[in-house]
């Protein structure tokens, strides 16, 4: 299932590096992963060294329903979908992922396996760690565990924000919020994603999307090409989505900077 280059992540005597996302935001350290890098310095090496660096594929299961989960991942650079089914349905995508993203949530929740599956949509990288290894990091590691939680809340947020969303607004305000969330996850304005692909994530036909974006080409807010779009004015096209991409993307902002407080059980 899983078929991907790996290289060494760190070493004793490993050098920093810079890279830039598509933003041209700077990245300065071992990893562009946002939950990565919110650690400190201690807990990020602690994690680093017993990770190491893939290349995701497009069209690589990361892991599907009912099979063991034998890895997490910390996307650095790409994009990944979850998706779920009803029935004898097409699949419908839950999330979208990307380097700011963690896959394999079933993990820290003590389940071996997942109701889920996870997708490479867009080629990219991650840091790989083998499950029982964060696990165990996890148990003894206090900061690294308050990060994780911190970002499972958020998921549990984004989750019921978005059931609400498409029971109460129109086609054209989950669009746009859907474009401004797929394109803060991936930490990029191009968001490489057919017409077709949106409207399995919105659970809508594929003719309301084109009418949809044409709407939103019009307005001058994205420019549309055939393999995705690219958002030209985010600050517009938030104005144009509904108050749920505010909900969710402070729910992601929340976690990051929360680490510092206590864990109720601990």
């Amino acid at each position: 299932m899983e078929h991907s280059s790996t290289r060494p992540l760190l070493s004793e005597n490993s050098a920093l590096f810079l890279k830039r996302n598509a933003y041209g935001e700077s990245c300065c350290g071992l990893t562009c992963n946002e939950i990565v890098m919110r650690l400190s310095g201690p807990a990020q090496r602690c994690l680093l060294e017993r990770c190491e660096r893939v290349s995701l594929s497009k069209g690589q299961v990361l892991y599907d329903r009912g099979t063991p989960l034998r890895y997490g991942y910390f996307i650095e650079s790409g994009g990944c979908s979850v998706t779920t089914r009803a029935g004898d349905s097409l699949p419908v995508e839950i999330h979208t992922l990307g380097m700011k993203d963690f896959v394999g949530v079933p993990l820290v929740l003590g389940m071996q396996t997942s109701p889920h599956r996870c997708t490479v949509r867009l080629a990219g990288q991650a840091l790989r760690i083998e499950s029982s290894v964060l696990i165990a990091l996890i148990k003894r590691d206090a900061e690294l565990e308050k990060i994780v939680l911190g970002y499972i809340q958020a998921i549990l947020i984004h989750s019921s924000q978005l059931a609400a969303c498409n029971s109460r607004h129109s086609l054209h305000q989950r669009l746009a919020r859907w474009l401004v969330v797929a394109s803060d996850r991936l930490g990029s304005p191009e968001v490489p994603f057919t017409h077709s692909y949106i409207a399995n994530a919105l659970a809508v036909r594929r003719a309301g999307i084109t009418v949809a974006v044409g709407d939103l080409v019009h307005k001058g807010v994205i420019r549309s090409r055939r393999a995705g779009m690219t958002i030209t004015d985010v600050a517009r096209l938030k104005g144009m989505a509904c108050e749920c991409q505010g909900i969710i993307l402070s729910a992601h902002n929340r976690y990051c900077t929360a680490s510092h407080l206590p864990i109720a059980y601990s």
